[in-house]
């Protein structure tokens, strides 16, 4: 049986810059790609840091590949670019944004990495419940992108594959209810409006896990905000915290 490969949608494919010996992985978010977190990537470089964006697999090419793709397939993906930054760096950490949060919740839970930052992180989606009992696949209409600033452009499918939304729900299953084990320093980022996941899971967030860990609250940013208003603070934030955990795990 032949397997159909789509081609990468121009602009939403993986990128690695080389920096110093601390390496960032940066997670985008379900239905996402690279391009949303290339400014901030961009950011991090600027500071020295050795940054590496990978492409979630069936993510930025066509609906089709989103389908067939699986919440596995994801974190295989995540979990590739964490052995690739080992090659290279002497400390890893993941900043996932939305899904890519969750994402890193499930790595840190399985001791891959140094530390990790959320942003948004998707403990709950609850604008795609009514789809976890879904029987069959359907594609479904997806709403823009929840961005406060005027004029951005994030690279979306218009439509996403419910069977997709159902492997979301069951790796938020998979990660929800373990991590208050999560032991490495965690970094907790919320918006304080998010019209895709609530606030205050994140604020539950943070509560729940046991090892070092900083909160901070973005006012002038939506879901995605490695896109929005607060896109320089955030970027200073990561920074800060990826240099400190570093200086840490040196002494």
């Amino acid at each position: 049986m032949t397997t159909t490969t789509y081609p990468v949608i121009p602009g939403a494919g993986a990128f690695y810059y080389e920096g110093n010996e601390t390496g960032i992985l940066l997670c985008h978010g379900f239905n996402g790609t690279p391009q949303s977190v290339h400014e901030v990537a961009l950011d991090l470089m600027g500071s020295g840091f050795t940054v590496y964006a990978p492409r979630l697999a069936g993510h930025g090419t066509d609906p089709e590949d989103f389908r067939r793709s699986t919440r596995d397939d994801w974190y295989e993906t995540v979990i590739d670019g964490v052995r690739l930054l080992r090659e290279r760096c002497r400390h890893v950490i993941i900043v996932g944004q939305s899904m890519g949060g969750t994402l890193a919740l499930k790595a840190a839970l399985a001791g891959h990495v140094d530390a990790i930052v959320t942003i948004n992180a998707a403990l709950s989606v609850p604008g795609y419940a009514c789809h976890a009992a879904d029987g069959i696949c359907r594609f479904i209409d997806e709403d823009e992108p929840d961005i406060l600033a005027e004029g951005v452009h994030e690279i979306v499918y218009d439509k996403v594959p419910t069977s997709a939304i159902r492997q979301l729900l069951a790796l938020i299953e998979d990660v929800r209810p373990h991590v208050s084990r999560v032991l490495v320093p965690t970094y907790v980022i919320h918006s304080a409006v998010d019209h895709v996941v609530p606030p205050e899971d994140s604020v539950w967030l943070y509560e729940q896990v046991r090892g070092p860990k900083a909160r901070a609250v973005l006012e002038q940013s939506y879901h995605v905000a490695t896109m929005d208003n607060d896109r320089e603070r955030l970027s200073g934030l990561i920074a800060s915290y990826c240099e400190q955990v570093s200086s840490v795990s040196k002494m």
